[in-house]
């Protein structure tokens, strides 16, 4: 066989391996919206096209991009300050801010607009912090040796924790392909503070 047929076809089927990966975690999730009218029956579609990409700073994105302002969480305790959202969390929050319709991608409009808890809104001020540059968060400052929080992941295709670019993002904590049958998609639980204290902890 020849070398690029047979290097093409391995990547083929890495991509592949990947995309039925991601395929069995996302189906039956919150972000399976194939039973959904609009969506042509598709899952990945509403945020993924294979051609003609909307951009938007991850893999062909075809989702509607949020151009809305937000208010932001502060606090006397923090040590680095907090900007507007950066691309990664601007992605989700292209449906949880409320101002794009769900169905708004592949360059259409829709008016399905997301309800309910899922719901975030503009003002962010009670939520955690997003788009906030990794600092070592510990009881005891002077501890900085702790390889695990500095897990970088492109997308996060995993149950860590990880940051984009040394950001802390809404995926650092919701793993938007994997349902674990945790709430909110979560990459960890909440009982006993387990993803809390992934970061916030004494090393």
């Amino acid at each position: 066989m020849n070398t690029k047929i047979q290097w093409g076809t391995g990547l083929a089927l890495v991509a592949a391996g990947i995309a039925g990966a991601v395929l069995a975690g996302i189906s039956g999730s919150a972000h399976d919206f194939s039973t959904q009218g609009w969506s042509g029956g598709k899952i990945c579609l509403p945020c993924h096209p294979p051609h003609n990409a909307e951009g938007g700073g991850t893999p062909l994105w075809n989702h509607q991009t949020t151009e809305a302002i937000f208010t932001l969480y502060d606090s006397p305790t923090m040590d680095v300050p907090v900007g507007q959202p950066r691309p990664v969390s601007m992605l989700c929050l292209s449906c949880h801010d409320g101002t794009v319709a769900i169905d708004s991608f592949g360059g259409a409009s829709g008016s399905t607009l997301i309800t309910g808890s899922a719901l975030l809104g503009t003002d962010l001020s009670h939520e955690h912090p997003i788009s906030m540059q990794w600092q070592h968060q510990t009881i005891n400052p002077s501890t900085s040796d702790c390889t695990k929080c500095h897990i970088q992941s492109p997308w996060g295709f995993n149950n860590e924790v990880p940051f984009f670019d040394g950001y802390v993002e809404c995926a650092s904590c919701h793993d938007v392909h994997n349902d674990l049958g945790l709430p909110s998609l979560l990459r960890k639980s909440m009982a006993s503070s387990e993803l809390c204290l992934y970061c916030h902890q004494d090393k």
